[in-house]
Parts: C-alpha cells; structure tokens; sequence
C-alpha cells in the first residue's frame, strides 16, 4: 500500500476523508512532519503534519477563515520497538511509510532520510486534529 492510502489505515480517518476528496500524500512535498511527540509511559508517539493542499469539501465553519495549510495529528498508540537513529533538519522532508503487520492488525511506522530515521509498530492509530491556520509562508 502506498502513502495515498494511508487513510485506509488509521481510525477517526474521516476527519481527513471528508474534507478531500483525495486525501494528500505524506510523501512528494504535499505533507510536511512539524512535530513529534514521545509518550513512554501511554507508549505513544504523535506526528503532527501540514499540508498546503486545501480541501476539496471544507467544512461551513472554516468559509469565514482565511488559511493556506491545514494541520493533522496523527496518534500512534501500543507502540513498540520504537527506534530512532539521528534526527536531520531534512527530517521534515523525509519519506514515510505506514503500512499493516503482516498477518496482524497492528501498523508499521517509519521514517527515512538522509541523517534521519524514526520507527516503530503500533497496535492503533488515528487522527486526532485538524484544523486550518494562515501560515507566513506556503510550505
């Protein structure tokens, strides 16, 4: 499964399927990784993405909002096997992969870059904010 299916993995997805019509990439430039959160004891991680491909379908609320990037949260929980081997400033732009455990329910995280990698395996995932915001510069 490539990155343009990687709403089909994680749960609440549709907080992302509603607004597009197809959901942006987390690879090629659509999705950039702003943030990380490590929670060793709920044995959690949290991405935080933007994007500046606008909504096909926004919602009523955000018509009265000036924005050029929409912001996701992706939270990882039952993690497991968490590694990390250098942490690049390229790191933003690294590729990501989120597929199934072979023969099991549970998802398989990484990110690679140059000087970057971050991984894991994870029993759950979902999204768990969205939200519009005008930023000072296009990604």
């Amino acid at each position: 499964m490539d990155d343009s299916d990687w709403t089909a993995l994680v749960d609440s997805a549709e907080a992302i399927t509603d607004l597009y019509a197809s959901p942006p990439r987390l690879n090629g430039g659509a999705c950039e990784l702003f943030y990380v959160q490590i929670d060793e004891r709920c044995t959690s991680v949290t991405l935080g993405f933007d994007t500046n491909v606008l909504p096909s379908h926004p919602p009523a609320a955000w018509a009265e909002k000036a924005y050029n990037t929409v912001e996701f949260h992706l939270k990882f929980t039952g993690v497991e096997g968490l590694r990390i081997a250098g942490w690049d400033a390229g790191a933003r732009h690294a590729t990501v992969a989120l597929r199934r455990v072979a023969g099991a329910t549970g998802l398989v995280f990484t990110l690679e870059g140059p000087g970057s990698f971050l991984g894991f395996t994870a029993s759950t995932s979902r999204v768990t904010r969205v939200r519009p915001y005008l930023a000072a510069t296009a990604l």
